[in-house]
């Protein structure tokens, strides 16, 4: 066998009656099986709390060997025998599988779906224009990846580095917010599912950028389905990886792309959503007084311009200009009071203050004391009992 590989393959292995999906790097080979304290030799994925011994996989049953062109499945002379897509193997004879397809150790069924791959795949992107060809990365330029998977966040994470790149990741989009802002990223790689709102804010949120708006925004989702393309191309995205993802493809495509961005020819075909901010139709001279607050597990933010202090809370008995009522987004059974917190701007600076609330007012989980007014910071996260916000808005007087 060959040496490990630079970049290792990531594939899942599951069935409907596991409770979670085993991922697995395959750097050379694995063996797939079930423990046996009596063996001398033990296999890599143990497969005894899924019952294996019962649907008769074998102690040593299965090999999955890779290189960079494709991967291989070998029966290991097993007691019960391996299917592949209903087609028995012979023992000890390599077979080459691919995305998707069906493994049958015994009587135990997995289902393969390939993460990563060193090569091979596809993409899509906006309009006609290419992806034009440079040479690999010099200077270290930052990456920012978002991905909620460890596994997966850490390959990529090798992926780029090997390539020349200095990586970031974090696997919340308003961790990616303030790292965006810190970091300054060369490009972004994007997941679409993530743990706290969907990732195509945080694309949407890039390309309102008063600055940057042009950073590279690379969408990298199993979910690739015409709508979710359509969507993530519509919010700003610059490409769209379905999973599979090659990392030889990665590189080309992130190398490309802030090629193209340095020298300003991307600028021709990327969307900024200056016009579809949520700052929109707000004047000018007032933007400094506005505030955009996202609310977790919700799509639409809410978007206020605030000339008096505005209350939150649920429904109360007080004029709609000055309160907002967030019974619509489950404020009840998030522990909201009544009457919450207060949210007022005062010589351009936002101020929130807990208004005596049962389940306490919390900015990036600090609790704050009642009726002690403390100023927040672009991209904070503002918690009234269980409920997430996060706040954005204009510093400085800058308008969109």
């Amino acid at each position: 066998m060959t040496d490990n590989l630079a970049i290792p393959w990531v594939i899942e292995l599951h069935n409907q009656q596991m409770p979670e999906t085993l991922k697995v790097q395959v750097e050379n080979q694995i063996i797939i099986g079930r423990y046996d304290k009596t063996s001398q030799s033990q296999p890599d994925i143990d497969l005894g709390g899924y019952g294996a011994e019962e649907r008769g996989v074998s102690r040593r049953h299965l090999a999955i060997r890779a290189d960079e062109e494709q991967l291989v499945v070998i029966d290991l002379e097993s007691g019960n025998g391996t299917l592949l897509n209903n087609n028995r193997l012979e023992p000890n004879v390599p077979y080459p599988v691919k995305n998707e397809d069906k493994l049958q150790l015994g009587l135990l069924q997995l289902d393969l779906h390939v993460i990563i791959s060193p090569k091979g795949s596809g993409f899509q992107m906006p309009g006609k224009q290419g992806i034009t060809p440079r040479p690999p990365a010099d200077g270290g330029h930052p990456i920012l990846i978002v991905e909620d998977d460890p596994e997966v966040a850490k390959v990529l994470a090798l992926v780029l580095e090997r390539n020349g790149y200095a990586t970031v990741t974090c696997r919340e989009v308003v961790s990616a917010i303030r790292l965006f802002n810190q970091k300054h990223p060369s490009a972004v790689i994007l997941d679409l599912m993530l743990p706290d709102m969907p990732g195509l804010e945080f694309c949407r949120y890039v390309r309102r950028d008063v600055q940057r708006n042009t950073t590279p925004v690379v969408i990298i989702s199993a979910a690739k389905t015409p709508a979710n393309v359509t969507q993530a191309l519509d919010a700003g995205a610059d490409i769209f990886l379905g999973k599979p993802v090659s990392a030889q493809e990665l590189n080309h495509v992130v190398d490309s792309l802030i090629g193209q961005n340095q020298t300003g020819e991307r600028a021709l075909h990327t969307k900024q959503l200056v016009g579809t901010a949520p700052l929109r139709g707000v004047a000018p001279e007032s933007r400094q007084d506005s505030i955009v607050l996202f609310i977790a597990g919700h799509e639409q933010p809410l978007t206020l311009t605030l000339n008096q202090p505005i209350t939150f809370g649920r429904s109360a008995s007080l004029p709609p200009k000055s309160h907002i009522d967030l019974s619509r987004y489950n404020a009840v059974e998030h522990g909201v009071s009544r009457i919450h917190m207060t949210l007022r701007n005062q010589d351009g600076k936002f101020f929130i203050e807990d208004m005596d609330s049962i389940n306490g007012t919390y900015i990036n989980g600090e609790p704050l004391k009642p009726r002690d007014p403390i100023q927040l910071k672009n991209s904070d996260e503002v918690r009234l009992g269980r409920l997430r916000l996060y706040a954005y808005f204009l510093e400085d007087g800058k308008n969109l």
